[in-house]
């Protein structure tokens, strides 16, 4: 088995309803300021199954040095995540997570 070098962060949030329909447009917006941060891998934007507010994010990052300075930054009010984070009525989960070393 290789060894495998990420960290997944992991967001669980509601959306306020005024803002679901426009969480393509958002998240469109998200990714591209997230690429300015270092070590994005990849990044995985998740809708609810039946009618709900409730919406994920998985990121991959290189580090969890990476990760965490974009989550600084998004916790601190970066302007450049501003419209994202408008939209956000509750953060109900966010992680950090490292492969499992069995």
């Amino acid at each position: 088995m290789s060894k495998q070098n990420h960290v997944l962060e992991i967001a669980i949030f509601t959306v306020k309803e005024e803002h679901v329909e426009k969480m393509v447009v958002l998240r469109k917006g998200l990714r591209k300021a997230l690429k300015g941060f270092p070590g994005l891998l990849e990044l995985h934007t998740y809708a609810p199954a039946r009618e709900d507010r409730i919406f994920a994010d998985i990121a991959k990052w290189d580090t969890l040095e990476n990760a965490m300075t974009a989550a600084k930054a998004f916790e601190s009010g970066d302007e450049r995540f501003m419209p994202y984070m408008s939209a956000i009525e509750e953060l109900k989960f966010m992680g950090h997570f490292a492969p499992d070393k069995t």
